[in-house]
């Protein structure tokens, strides 16, 4: 049987060798791996898709992948059985139809939520690939309370109905993983919610998190390498009080002025 990374780079049209090499590179760039991290070869790459690996690449392969399919993990990207966790799509939910088409989700959102009594705020960025939503919450750099920086996450989402159901997890420390649950409020400007997180082997945090679009009008031009996400405070304060069928938030009310 096929793993779960075959299906997966189907989905996204990244099967032939060419088009995993170009992906790969991409995500190397992002990660600041050093010149040597090259793509596994032609005949070690069919051989990942074959089903008969016998445990997992060696080196920052994995790491590479991971990054590649959020909320996935090495051992589950190579998993040939039934019980693949990331998995974006399927399980229990699979037949709870979305009432939301995928694409109307995409774009900037503000996000902000509380952990461990202080307060974080980010600009997060949805993307559909052939119906699959994933979120990165960086570059800008998120920001938190008290904190020269905040926490940097992939997330994987499946959409049931008018919620967003999926996993994160923590792009720096990958110790850090959790779920998250937002319901899509009406007129698609607000995400409201819970996300989960392991804080130690035997503690787990809940709180909640919110979303408000950022106005595509106030955002073409930007360059989110460059804007820097404002006071946390300030930023948690205003999405946590934004109106649940406000408007969407420019993006200059979110980030310090240059």
């Amino acid at each position: 049987m096929a793993p779960a990374l075959k299906a997966l780079l189907s989905e996204r049209h990244l099967h032939e060798y060419r088009a995993f090499t170009v992906a790969y590179r991409d995500v190397v760039r992002d990660l600041a791996l050093p010149s040597s991290a090259e793509p596994p070869t032609k005949a070690t790459y069919y051989h990942w898709l074959s089903g008969q690996m016998l445990g997992l690449p060696r080196g920052y392969h994995c790491l590479v992948l991971e990054r590649m399919f959020p909320g996935w993990s090495a051992q589950e990207l190579f998993s040939t059985g039934d019980g693949g966790g990331g998995g974006v799509a399927g399980g229990l939910l699979a037949t709870i139809t979305p009432t939301v088409d995928a694409s109307v989700l995409t774009g900037l959102w503000c996000t902000a939520y509380l952990n461990e009594g202080s307060r974080h705020a980010d600009l997060t960025t949805i993307s559909s690939n052939s119906g699959v939503l994933t979120a990165r919450n960086y570059p800008p750099t998120p920001r938190r309370e008290g904190r020269p920086v905040g926490y940097s996450n992939d997330i994987a989402f499946s959409l049931s109905g008018r919620h967003l159901i999926g996993q994160w997890r923590n792009a720096s420390d990958s110790y850090y993983y959790g779920t998250v649950h937002l319901a899509v409020l009406p007129g698609e400007a607000l995400l409201d919610g819970y996300y989960t997180s392991v804080v130690t082997d035997a503690r787990v945090e809940s709180e909640r998190w919110r979303w408000v679009r950022v106005d595509p009008a106030t955002v073409a031009g930007a360059d989110m390498h460059a804007v820097k996400v404002g006071d946390p405070r300030h930023v948690y304060d205003l999405i946590l009080n934004h109106s649940d069928y406000g408007p969407p938030i420019e993006l200059t009310r979110v980030v310090e002025a240059q």
